[in-house]
């Protein structure tokens, strides 16, 4: 009998899954207020950034795997990253942010987000230290220091839920949204062992298990402090990771144009990022009869403009000139 879901699934599916990831972000950021269906998903499109970051982690493993070069995984991550970041930097500066020369390549440098001073928005600088991570965490992984990578998982978790239960960050803190997003990152890459040594989904669906209770436990303390509700989601990493998998497996005619989306994922997250920052910030305003029309119509050019730049960028030979 055919198994649903298996634990290579993620592997085998990896553009799909960013493709689904990237598409429920943007849903998130567009929203819907008038198909209520599609609204009530779309306000836990905020953990589309941690299926991302999980399957970020299964690819950064393999590709440690294949060439265990530290000098050279620095770079193909910083060629995949900063050309791209600092292109859709221009019109960003000029859209949203009216920058001068060395505004401009100080915001995009990431250092702005450390230092609490210019830069666009908050997963590039999260990813970029999740990058510098990923070496070190495969490591330790590959030496089977499990119980090493679990107990740091739980202090990370614990941590997080500290510091919201004692409101010591201020809601929506770009910062903090790192911390609870290294435990997806390391169980990314624990997945990706686990394919390694053909093991079995047992630990997966442990950590599913595990992970119930606590969003229960979790979540319905929303309303008092916003932050639970984010944090919450993080439990059910692994029961969306199985769910959209199932879904791909089962919409082949999906399959192409999401695996497309996925691969253009960076890109189309920046772009979107331009509309959203404008939309928050009412340089764009949307009548209310509009909303989910124009909802739609932002995540299509979003995608298709996405898909464009990383085509450009591909076909330029700029990062093979670099």
């Amino acid at each position: 009998m055919k198994v649903p879901f298996e634990i290579k699934d993620i592997s085998t599916y990896r553009s799909e899954l960013m493709g689904c990831a990237i598409v429920w972000i943007m849903m998130l950021h567009f929203t819907f207020t008038q198909i209520k269906p599609l609204g009530f998903i779309s306000q836990y499109g905020f953990s589309g950034v941690e299926i991302f970051i999980l399957v970020s982690g299964l690819g950064l493993y393999f590709s440690l795997d294949k060439n265990s070069c530290i000098r050279t995984f620095y770079r193909r991550r910083i060629l995949r990253i900063f050309p791209t970041y600092y292109l859709l930097g221009v019109p960003a500066s000029i859209i949203l942010f009216n920058d001068n020369f060395f505004d401009y390549l100080y915001r995009y440098s990431t250092i702005g987000f450390w230092t609490n001073n210019l830069y666009w928005e908050w997963y590039v600088p999260s990813i970029v230290v999740l990058y510098l991570l990923a070496p070190f965490l495969k490591k330790m992984i590959d030496k089977r220091q499990m119980h090493l990578i679990i107990c740091l998982a739980i202090v990370i978790i614990v941590i997080s839920c500290f510091v919201v239960a004692k409101e010591i960050v201020s809601p929506k803190d770009p910062h903090f949204f790192l911390l609870y997003r290294i435990p997806p990152f390391m169980l990314g890459m624990m997945c990706a062992y686990w394919m390694k040594q053909n093991t079995s989904i047992k630990y997966f669906l442990i950590i599913l298990v595990a992970g119930i209770p606590c969003f229960i436990l979790l979540y319905p303390h929303h309303h008092e402090i916003y932050n639970y509700k984010y944090l919450s989601l993080v439990f059910l990493l692994p029961l969306f990771i199985i769910c959209f998998t199932i879904l791909i497996k089962q919409a082949r005619f999906l399959r192409r144009t999401l695996a497309i989306i996925g691969k253009s994922s960076l890109e189309t997250y920046l772009i979107q990022a331009i509309f959203f920052h404008a939309i928050v910030t009412e340089n764009i305003v949307i009548e209310p009869a509009w909303h989910d029309t124009i909802t739609v119509t932002l995540i299509i050019i979003s995608s298709l403009l996405g898909i464009l730049v990383h085509w450009l960028i591909d076909k330029s030979g700029i990062l093979r000139l670099l």
